[in-house]
């Protein structure tokens, strides 16, 4: 008899669940919101009932004995904990309807999947530390199994920072954060400064907007004041200075008139301020650890490319790794390998798997009918074939790709993206005005063979993931303009032959084509919307919009013109 073990994410937000055999190997996890197509998905359970059913009735059909364990993300409710709620940044009543929204779903997870299971889930639900299931998601795909592991999110059970020591794959906690002082509210109050929404997690647009702007000083100073680093821990400041200082910067706040590039200033001092807080942090982690040449990060604030890819140059550390999902949809991966580890009684967690397509294929059936009734123009193509692909990107097709399984994370990798030719510089305008609909200021990703990465990028490092935001060098700028951002930098993701062996080969047709194996890599999906779950998602996208072509796995779909 085979025993599973479902992670579940319950922080209220970002729900998602993963699963992990006896072997200790995660076989699925995705985020529910690709399956309901419902942005973070806030208040929805990580068991939602169809999307856990979507995949555990194929996995018991085939191993008709399977039997789960259950595990949250969470250890504790935190409606429950005697904490008052801080107003000093961001306001109360949303900190209080998050709280209210992890208590419901941590008090009842698992209910669908007992519904669901009967007899074969075994005991009550389990529950794990929040930072721990980050540290041990982080450590999953890991290339290291000695170092640190630095987890710096919104929240955690009593503090917002935590580190780890990482030992022939043992993780051991060495200190953690007490109290309000996170990193992630920091940026959350100033993305809303800057005129965007922390609720719709778009931090990533003030990144973004920050390389068109200069850092101020005066600015830089007032906002790292709201937080204190002390021996790598958080601490907020005292409440006199942060209300001096959220009052200062408050009239600054974009007003709905105010056009976009009239926050650049304030985006680049907040991301300067992050830089110099998160800075600090490490200074002090090498004080700490001077002989520690690996580093593993974990936590929301892991998703800041911007800053991470300065961290090997500027720390010292000869590796770097972030996972796929760094974020809280990442921890149902984490919860379900510390249950494993539990039953198993395995100090040493499982480690260096790299691959990201760990989510749902596109269903066959729904090719099929596609195929047969949309009116659409169908091209079945060889299985693994890249050649027709690469010569039409090259020729400026726009194409949707959803073939494969899909990646775990907020990133699209080459199963569910919008992949085009970055050597015109008109490309990235006409995304956005025939398909995304974003903001003309935000870069476009670049993906690249990972063993040509040091040809096109200084600082070259493995970036599976589009973890790190690498600067170009000089003279390859000119040759994919779309994917340079304004300050020279490119969100980079390295493809390996061994975990991407399809997008990998394309990268290579489509630089036999153009002398230039670079493809501008967006998600597959259209403004405000989770990147596309079912063939039925492509089609409607390939329809909705300017979008040339879809691939479907094998199929390669055309609008009749």
């Amino acid at each position: 008899m085979n025993r599973y073990y479902i992670g579940l994410s319950t922080s209220g937000h970002d729900p998602s669940f993963s699963i992990v055999n006896s072997d200790g190997q995660v076989i699925f996890a995705e985020a529910t919101e690709r399956f309901l197509q419902d942005k973070r998905a806030w208040g929805v359970m990580p068991d939602h009932i169809g999307h856990i059913e979507s995949a555990l009735k194929p996995l018991i059909a085939k191993d008709r004995h399977a039997e789960f364990l259950v595990a949250t993300s969470w250890k504790s409710i935190k409606e429950e904990l005697p904490v008052e709620i801080s107003d000093a940044l961001l306001p109360a009543s949303l900190g209080e309807w998050i709280r209210r929204q992890q208590g419901y779903v941590q008090a009842k997870a698992g209910n669908h999947c007992r519904m669901m299971l009967g007899e074969r889930m075994l005991g009550e639900v389990r529950h794990y530390d929040h930072h721990m299931c980050h540290a041990a998601n982080a450590l999953y795909s890991s290339p290291f199994i000695d170092g640190l592991c630095l987890v710096l999110d919104g929240e955690g059970e009593v503090g917002a920072a935590s580190l780890f020591e990482l030992n022939d794959g043992a993780l051991k906690r060495a200190w953690r954060s007490w109290g309000p002082g996170s990193l992630g509210a920091l940026y959350g109050w100033l993305t809303e400064l800057c005129g965007f929404s922390t609720r719709h997690g778009e931090e990533w647009k003030v990144m973004g907007l920050a390389a068109y702007g200069q850092a101020d000083e005066r600015l830089v100073a007032e906002i790292k004041s709201i937080m204190q680093v002390e021996a790598g821990r958080l601490l907020l400041s005292d409440t006199d200075r942060i209300k001096t200082v959220v009052c200062s910067l408050q009239r600054l706040a974009r007003k709905p008139e105010d056009p976009i590039l009239s926050q650049t200033r304030l985006a680049m001092s907040a991301q300067q301020a992050y830089k110099e807080l998160v800075d600090q942090i490490l200074y002090d982690i090498k004080d700490q650890y001077p002989d520690t040449s690996n580093l593993l990060l974990s936590g929301g604030c892991a998703l800041n490319s911007l800053y991470n890819g300065g961290i090997k140059r500027q720390h010292g550390f000869e590796q770097v790794h972030a996972p796929s999902a760094p974020a809280d949809d990442g921890n149902s991966l984490g919860a379900a390998i510390l249950a494993w580890a539990e039953d198993n009684k395995a100090t040493r967690l499982s480690h260096g798997h790299l691959s990201p397509y760990l989510g749902s294929s596109i269903a066959a059936a729904d090719i099929d009918a596609i195929a047969r009734h949309s009116g659409l123009a169908v091209t079945p193509l060889p299985e693994g074939s890249v050649d027709l692909i690469a010569k039409e990107l090259a020729a400026g097709k726009v194409i949707g790709v959803a073939r494969g399984r899909a990646e775990f994370g907020p990133r699209a990798l080459g199963n569910r993206s919008i992949l085009a030719d970055p050597r015109d510089p008109e490309m990235k305008d006409r995304i956005n005005g025939i398909i995304k609909g974003r903001e003309s200021y935000r870069p476009f990703a670049p993906a690249l063979p990972e063993e040509l990465v040091q040809d096109w990028f200084d600082d070259a490092q493995p970036s599976p993931y589009m973890s790190f935001a690498l600067p170009w060098k000089e003279d390859k700028r000119s040759q994919v303009p779309a994917v340079v951002h304004n300050d020279g930098t490119g969100r980079l993701q390295s493809v390996s032959a061994s975990v991407s062996p399809w997008f990998h080969s394309l990268l290579h047709a489509f630089g036999g084509i153009t002398n230039a194996p670079v493809l501008l890599n967006t998600s597959f999906n259209v403004m405000g919307k989770p990147i596309i779950h079912s063939a039925h998602d492509a089609v409607s996208v390939l329809m909705s919009t300017g979008l040339d072509a879809i691939l479907l796995d094998a199929h390669y779909i055309q609008k009749k013109r």
